[in-house]
C-alpha cells in the first residue's frame, strides 16, 4: 500500500525497522509514509524513494501516505546562476510508525482513511471528485 523506501540492512537495524514496515520519512518540511524495502544494494547512510508518487494528505501540509517525496524536497533554486531544484541528495530521518501513532491518525482525521483507496493501485481518482 505505501511506496517503498530503500534502506541499507544497518541503517534499518539501527532504526528497528524490518522489512514491510511502515516508515516515516521526514526533515522540517514534512514527513511522507513508506514502505520498508531493507537491501544491500544501497549505500549505509543512504535512503532511496522513487519520485513521480502521488499526494494522498493525511495531515494537509504535513504528512503524506503516498509517497510524494517532492513535497520534503528543498523548495529553493540550486543556485543563483542555475535555476534547478533538489529534487534528490538532501537530509532525512527514517523512523519506523508504530501502531499507536497510525491509529492516532485515524482518530484525528478519519476523512484521510475513509477515502476510497485500491489495494493494487491504491489511491482512486473518485475519492477526490466532489459535486458541488
Amino acid at each position: 500500500l505505501y511506496e517503498p523506501l530503500w534502506l541499507h540492512p544497518t541503517e534499518a537495524a539501527k532504526r528497528g525497522i524490518r522489512n514491510g514496515d511502515i516508515v516515516k520519512v521526514f526533515n522540517e518540511r514534512g514527513a511522507v509514509l513508506a514502505g520498508a524495502y531493507i537491501t544491500e544494494r544501497l549505500m549505509p547512510g543512504v535512503a532511496y524513494i522513487d519520485h513521480g508518487a502521488r499526494v494522498d494528505w493525511i495531515i494537509p501540509g504535513k504528512l503524506d501516505r503516498g509517497g510524494a517525496i517532492n513535497l520534503i524536497s528543498p523548495n529553493n533554486i540550486i543556485s543563483k546562476h542555475c535555476p534547478g531544484m533538489a529534487t534528490s541528495g538532501y537530509l532525512v530521518e527514517v523512523e519506523k510508525v508504530t501502531a499507536a501513532q497510525m491509529e492516532e491518525w485515524r482518530q484525528q482525521y478519519p476523512e484521510a482513511f475513509n477515502r476510497e483507496y485500491d489495494p493494487a493501485s491504491g489511491l482512486r481518482f473518485d475519492s477526490w471528485i466532489t459535486e458541488e
